[in-house]
This record gives structure tokens, C-alpha cells and sequence, in this order.
């Protein structure tokens, strides 16, 4: 098993809090923190003016009903995200961020890069994308998902193994897991996305403020636990990727209750000395302070395109899965979706004793691919305190992975 505080080893728990969870394992804490052992963002930075290209309007707020932030007693997160198409040269932490959202999501059959738009929140996740609703259905069809009902004109879809639904009409699909949402709730998504109901920019000054500073991005979070400069004594923050042609920008952009204090130089000092949420890739840093705001862009250069680390890439597929009490079996199924390599494909069974470890172990030893269709079972005889069976993406004698899917089981054990 891997050592429980090995610090490159994300645990089983990291990985329920949704979209929040690429933000903690992708970046640092702010400058107001510990400083611990990553480096600083360089020994020497260098500075100068970045002119960062403009954003689009934050058209994906709309999603976010009024009062939504209530339904969790956790700090929240929103991502934003305009998949496209993914060639050329950009930034790894654009690659590695880009890779979890696409793992968090189920397979409908329109495939990630071909998403206009993701939006995510703790309540839903929201895709805009040129498709009709019978391709989705289409491809539901193949999965554990059943109709249930519908909503606003959206045909609804549901299934109880981990419980997920996805609301669907032309061009908008509404997705919600209990897996990666804290507070699942697709109706509350459609009031507010289609006008029924206030939203949250229309309450929230501070939100509204910080979106209109940002507008949207090719990769972009916002929330009270954001990834930043000064987290613990901001009121409201964002991260964003913005990508032109060749060349990237990361940007951090905090809004204070009232003026802050730190200056553009201070700031700067901080950044060379402490640890930083920047990419260490960032090429060319600017620090700017507005009133209440406190802006950091830095302009990261475009690098040859490269193979890209299966592990920054992981497969798009819907899994389902079945346990058996009297048998005390469990199988699993890829259901549809892209096909992964088997060697990458492993799972790992929950226990009590294992204190969130994961130990893989080969889920389809006997192929060299793992497509839609495919499907294994698992003994649990010899493991009668198990609590969870998870499917896991890896290569077996490195103690990097992805949690790719989990199944909680219920029943008489």
C-alpha cells in the first residue's frame, strides 16, 4: 500500500468535494499561510507589464441560483471552463486542471472537447454544447441511467447505483452526482438558468464584482476557499487560464472588504519569498493594485507540444456498478465512453483499516484495453469489513493515480 503521508498520493476523501478538489491538489495555499517546503515562485521573478487578451462577458452565472452558497456548510468553489479543442503548446497546470474536470464528469456521448462550455457549481454542473436531446438520450440508453419524468422541457434521467441525474434538452445538459456535488439540485440550476428565479450576482455584491473583473476564461475558479494571493483576508477571489494563439496568462484576482493595505511592491516581495498559487511556468509577473482589488497576470511562453502524461489525461467514460449480498460480489462496468488503457485501470477496495490508503490492483489483467461494454467482477469474500469498491487510474508501481469512479456499498455485509 502506499504510505498514508506520502505527499504526492491524494486520498479517497480529497477527491468527494467536487470541482474544489482540482484546486487543492493542483495549487498551493496563499500568502497569508504557511509557507511549508514548495519553493518560491522563483529566486529571481521579473516583472513588467503583461497585457492580458480581454475576457469574455460572465455569461455562466446565470446557473448560480440566489441563496445557493447556503446549501453547503463547506467553503464553496466555482469552475468555469471552455474545453475546445486541445492542440499545441499549453501550460501542465492548464493540463493537469483540464484533466480532473474531465474525470469528474459522466460520458453523454458529445465528448469533452466538443463542450462549448462547463459550468460547475455545488449544486450542478452544467454543459452547453451543440447537440440535440435524443443524441443524449441516444447514448443513456447504453447506461444505468433511466427516465424519470421531466422538468421545464428538460427530459430528466436518473440512476440509483451512485446516485446521478442529468436534466436534458437541445444544447443544455444538467448534471448532478452526490459524488462531486455537496448539495445536488438540478431544478434550483434551471430556475435560476433560465430567469425563475434571482440569482446570485443579483444579491452578492462581492460576486458580482469579482466576475465582472474576471468575465469568463479558457479555465477559471471563483469562491470563498479560491486559490490566490491573500485567501485567508480577501473577501472573494479568482484563478484563471486565458490562452491566445501561442502564449498563456494565469491570473489571480482578489477583492478586499475595503482598500488593502499591501501595495504593488509588497506584494511582489511576497511572491519571491513565500510560496505562490502562480504556475511555475509564469515567464513575466505584474502586480497591480486597483482599490480594492489586487491583480497578479503572468504570462507563461508557449513550449513545443509534447506527449502528454496519461495522468494529466484521463479516460471520459460513465462507470456503473452492482454489489450482490448474498454473493458478496461487485461488478463493474464501463459503460460507455473513451476507451483507456488496461494496465492504467486498476480499483482498490475500502476499508476501515486502510485509513483512505489505495492499493491497486489490476481490474482487467487479461486485456490491453478497456472499452464501452466491458465489464469484471470482484470477490469480497476474504474482505467481509469492506466498504467501497473504487476504480482507479494509474500505472500500478507508481504511486500516482486518479480516483475514476467509487461505489459505496450497501447491503448485508
Amino acid at each position: 500500500m502506499v504510505p498514508p503521508d506520502d505527499p504526492f498520493r491524494p486520498t479517497r476523501r480529497s477527491f468527494l468535494n467536487g470541482s474544489a478538489t482540482a484546486v487543492a491538489l493542483g495549487l498551493t495555499t496563499g500568502l497569508s499561510g504557511c509557507t511549508g517546503s514548495l519553493p518560491p515562485l522563483s529566486s529571481k521573478p521579473r516583472y513588467g507589464r503583461v497585457d492580458v487578451p480581454d475576457a469574455g462577458p460572465p455569461e455562466y452565472r446565470r446557473w448560480l441560483p440566489a441563496g445557493w452558497e447556503s446549501e453547503t456548510d463547506e467553503d464553496w468553489v466555482i469552475t468555469y471552463a471552455e474545453p475546445g479543442r486541445f492542440d499545441g503548446p499549453v501550460p501542465e497546470e492548464f493540463v493537469a486542471r483540464r484533466g480532473f474536470q474531465k474525470m469528474e464528469l459522466d460520458y453523454f456521448g458529445i465528448g469533452y472537447e466538443n463542450y462549448d462550455s462547463v459550468t460547475s457549481t455545488n449544486l450542478a454542473t452544467v454543459i452547453e454544447a451543440e447537440f440535440t436531446a435524443d443524441d443524449v438520450a441516444s447514448t443513456l440508453a447504453d447506461t444505468g441511467y433511466e427516465p424519470d419524468g421531466s422538468y421545464r422541457g428538460y427530459d430528466v434521467y436518473a440512476r440509483s447505483d451512485v446516485r446521478r441525474r442529468a436534466a436534458v434538452r437541445d444544447g443544455v445538459l444538467v448534471w448532478s452526482s452526490t459524488r462531486n456535488h455537496n448539495a445536488p439540485d438540478i431544478e434550483a440550476t434551471i430556475d435560476a438558468g433560465h430567469g425563475h428565479s434571482r440569482q446570485f450576482h443579483e444579491e452578492s455584491d462581492a460576486f458580482a464584482a469579482v466576475t465582472d473583473a474576471v468575465g469568463a476564461s479558457r479555465m477559471l475558479f471563483i469562491g470563498g476557499s479560491h486559490p490566490g494571493i491573500n485567501p485567508e483576508v480577501s473577501e472573494l477571489g479568482a484563478d484563471a487560464f486565458r490562452i491566445d494563439d501561442d502564449v498563456a496568462y494565469h491570473l489571480l484576482i482578489e477583492r478586499y472588504e475595503t482598500e488593502t493595505s499591501l501595495s504593488e511592491e509588497q506584494m511582489k516581495r511576497a511572491l519571491g519569498q513565500q510560496r505562490h498559487e502562480l504556475t511555475k511556468e509564469a515567464q513575466t509577473v505584474d502586480v497591480r493594485k486597483d482599490g480594492r482589488f489586487m491583480t497578479v497576470s503572468a504570462r507563461v511562453p508557449a513550449r513545443p507540444d509534447r506527449e502528454r502524461d496519461p495522468m494529466d489525461d484521463p479516460p471520459h467514460v460513465t462507470w456503473g456498478g452492482v454489489f450482490d449480498a448474498e454473493t458478496q460480489t461487485v461488478t463493474l462496468r464501463h459503460e460507455v465512453g473513451e476507451s483507456a488503457d488496461a494496465d492504467l485501470i486498476c480499483y482498490d477496495i475500502d476499508t476501515p483499516e486502510d485509513k483512505g490508503q489505495v492499493e491497486k490492483k489490476p481490474l482487467w489483467p487479461d486485456q490491453n484495453t478497456v472499452s464501452a461494454g466491458d465489464e469484471t467482477t470482484i470477490d469480497l469474500g476474504d474482505t467481509p469489513t469492506a466498504e467501497g469498491i473504487s476504480v482507479v487510474y494509474g500505472p500500478m508501481n507508481d504511486v500516482s493515480f486518479r480516483i475514476l469512479f467509487e461505489l459505496p456499498l450497501e447491503g448485508d455485509r
